[in-house]
């Protein structure tokens, strides 16, 4: 009997190596994809003629698309059975449309080309959806709780290296070659990284599939379950609604950077690549220390920290159009970006019922989302109306606001009990005099 358990405790231990391993390599090919497309989008939607608010909706028409979407989304994957299947079709579906986006330049309506892009990512917002509810809830089930922080800090540091090398590269791949076969050649090896990676994610292990509740719910239904969970619900409504806040801001923020960027300081498509380098280079590096720091003091600890740096960064932003001085904000936001998206999984895991976790994720999702429809059109609004430096104002505001919430409702003096019990030089002793104890070096 004990031969068996510990057989079975072996065997589960070379799974989770096994995922490990394999997640890594498809997170790494994947950010090849998202590195290179992601940050250009809205600079090939000017490229294409695209006005404000067509670059406000690159954001705002996947993001109420998704809102529309993740309840249903949530449904299928229940009823779906495997949600590594489930990920595996849905990834390749969304990723034959990079192939399409490096086409519009050739449709012969200049002025609808713009349009077109948007209506490509709108239709790709589907099954990215999908794959968000299937994942993330594939991801809670392959790694033990106790182990996620560890885990997905090493995983999160080796996936943003790649995905800022590839934003380098294509910064400079964008500069170098004529338009429109710049983008053409983006998207195709964003393509072809894309299928190598979904070649890896499809080797993944996935335990048992458990029987779903099949009893159909009202959308009604969905969206209270995870905020009238019993014992999971006070904490999610909390997190939810910071997170919502901070996401509205950021939201808010993220067309106009790209404006800033380009139609007030003429930055190249290079300078912009460097920005992301340099905020993603602090981030790889930082992802070990939030990781070390999440297991010592707790994911919320992580939260807060990186909530707090987010605030004010906006504003800061908009106070001088020096490169240098853009680029050492990048870095520096670059170590809470780290801690930020570290800490964001894991608090949504922590916080929805294990049973419901699809829908959880689902309902989670919807809420940040909705923040994408409502952010980018306010944007535009106001940088049409007043200029970039009161969008940038408006977004601090509403993130205060969500560190406001987040931190009234944990305590003012337990947070920072929390941070100086963390970060004092006593408590730096007792960890060293334990490990010693321990016999650890």
């Amino acid at each position: 009997m004990t031969d068996n358990v510990t057989s079975k405790a072996s065997e589960r231990r070379q799974t989770i190596r096994w995922n490990f391993r394999i997640s890594n390599i498809d997170a790494m090919l994947s950010n090849v994809a998202v590195g290179m497309v992601t940050p250009f989008i809205p600079v090939f939607a000017m490229a294409l003629g695209g006005t404000n608010t067509e670059v406000g909706l690159i954001t705002a028409v996947p993001a109420f698309i998704n809102m529309l979407m993740y309840l249903p989304a949530a449904s299928f994957v229940e009823r779906g059975g495997s949600r590594l299947r489930i990920t595996v079709r849905a990834v390749f579906v969304a990723r034959l449309l990079y192939l399409a986006m490096g086409f519009v330049p050739f449709l012969p309506w200049p002025n609808f080309r713009a349009a077109m892009l948007i209506a490509i990512l709108g239709v790709q917002t589907i099954p990215n959806v999908i794959v968000a509810v299937a994942w993330t809830a594939l991801l809670g089930d392959m790694f033990p709780a106790e182990e996620r922080a560890h885990l997905f800090a090493i995983r999160n540091m080796y996936s943003a290296f790649v995905a800022l090398i590839s934003s380098l590269a294509a910064g400079v791949l964008l500069d170098r070659v004529a338009y429109p076969a710049n983008y053409i050649a983006l998207f195709s090896i964003s393509f072809v990284a894309g299928m190598v990676a979904l070649h890896y994610c499809a080797k993944l292990v996935e335990g048992p599939i458990k029987a779903r509740p099949s009893r159909r719910r009202s959308l009604g239904e969905r969206l209270r379950q995870p905020f009238a969970d019993p014992v999971y619900g006070a904490k999610f409504r909390v997190f939810a609604i910071s997170a919502a806040l901070l996401h509205l801001g950021i939201n808010i923020a993220v067309p106009a950077y790209s404006i800033y960027h380009v139609r007030c300081l003429n930055l190249s498509n290079s300078v912009i690549g460097m920005f992301s380098l340099a905020a993603g280079l602090t981030t790889v590096l930082a992802y070990p220390l939030w990781g070390r720091v999440s297991r010592r003091a707790g994911h919320s600890l992580v939260y807060v920290l990186s909530i707090l740096a987010y605030a004010p960064f906006p504003a800061l932003y908009g106070l001088h159009g020096s490169v240098t001085y853009l680029l050492a904000l990048q870095a520096a936001i670059g170590v809470f970006n780290a801690g930020f998206a570290l800490t964001i999984l894991n608090l949504m895991l922590q916080h929805v019922n294990p049973d419901d976790s699809a829908n959880g994720i689902a309902v989670f999702n919807l809420l940040i989302n909705a923040t994408g429809v409502l952010g980018p059109p306010l944007a535009a609004l106001v940088v049409s109306r007043y200029g970039v430096t009161w969008a940038f104002v408006l977004s601090t505001i509403v993130r205060a606001a969500g560190c406001i919430v987040y931190i009234g409702a944990s305590g003012m003096g337990d947070t920072f009990g929390k941070l100086h019990k963390t970060f004092s030089p006593s408590a730096s002793r007792r960890r060293r005099i334990n490990r010693k104890e321990k016999g650890v070096l």
